[in-house]
């Protein structure tokens, strides 16, 4: 069945990108007419309708039509993305979608990229910031950063443990006091960060205190947090990368055990994906250079 389904996918998928009978016709060098009959032909051996015809040349996709529209439309990007190696003869060309939060992106991964594009000009990474949940299909994403082990459905790289600080600015201890255990903490201003992981809350859950009540700001991510802790609004939890031993306006507070929060760090990618040549080669080549 897949030998008769596959001829026919290219005409799909001409007019799925085009959204047109006359452009798909354009694009294939062929007649409307043809790709009218090859799509009945597709529906035919599928057995389901995959476009609502509302006239001679309009159209809408079925739910049935949505979905493989998405599918060939991943599938023709992998492909060209493969047959560009194979031309060029080199993984390290062409481009590639990286994905992190904003703060692992800007301090651990864009050195790294600027390497790579200093050894291999002819690749280009593109680095986006996405939300907790990885949508790789959705977004176009080809490997992404995961704290915490990833699910079963992804192929994983282990790359490091991340540790965390908690940290205040000189003023703001110097007006509220240093906190020496979980009682104290409590009662003081705390940073957390509003989608991800709360880690005062880990903090306070080894403890009978109630929590409900913490006098708490919120912000977006990592970078804002350390941002809002250097203005002097409050106690924050922050990753070591982040912190630059020669700033004098923090200070780390180490009293309180941050062991539970550390974080172990991974590069995932799609399970289907994990031995294409180059998601192999770049996931390799960003390993080595962040575990170093």
């Amino acid at each position: 069945m897949i030998n008769k389904l596959l001829p026919l996918l290219k005409y799909f998928h001409a007019l799925a990108e085009t959204g047109s009978f006359t452009k798909a016709a354009e694009q294939l060098c062929i007649s409307q007419s043809t790709v009218s009959i090859q799509i009945r032909k597709l529906e035919q051996i599928l057995g389901v309708k995959l476009l609502n015809r509302k006239s001679k040349h309009q159209f809408a996709l079925t739910s049935e039509g949505e979905a493989l529209a998405r599918e060939t439309s991943y599938s023709f990007d992998r492909l060209a993305a493969q047959l560009q190696i194979i031309q060029s003869g080199s993984v390290a060309s062409g481009e590639i979608s990286l994905s992190s939060s904003a703060s692992i992106g800007t301090k651990l991964l864009l050195p790294v990229i600027a390497k790579l594009k200093n050894s291999y000009p002819q690749l280009t990474i593109h680095l986006q910031e996405t939300a907790a949940k990885k949508r790789f299909f959705e977004d176009k994403i080809d490997i992404a950063t995961n704290s915490g082990p990833p699910d079963v459905g992804f192929h994983s790289i282990y790359l490091k443990t991340i540790t965390k600080r908690m940290v205040a600015s000189v003023n703001y201890l110097e007006q509220q006091g240093t906190p020496v255990n979980l009682q104290q903490l409590s009662q003081h201003q705390l940073v957390m960060q509003a989608r991800g992981k709360n880690e005062f809350q880990t903090l306070f859950a080894k403890s009978d205190l109630d929590i409900t009540l913490l006098n708490s700001q919120s912000v977006s991510s990592n970078l804002a947090k350390l941002e809002a802790v250097e203005l002097g609004l409050g106690i924050g939890i922050v990753p070591d990368y982040l912190l630059d031993s020669s700033d004098d306006n923090l200070v780390s507070i180490t009293s309180i055990d941050l062991t539970s929060v550390a974080e172990d760090l991974y590069l995932i990618c799609e399970r289907r994906r994990q031995y294409e040549s180059k998601i192999q080669w770049l996931m390799t080549e960003l390993a080595d250079a962040l575990k170093a």
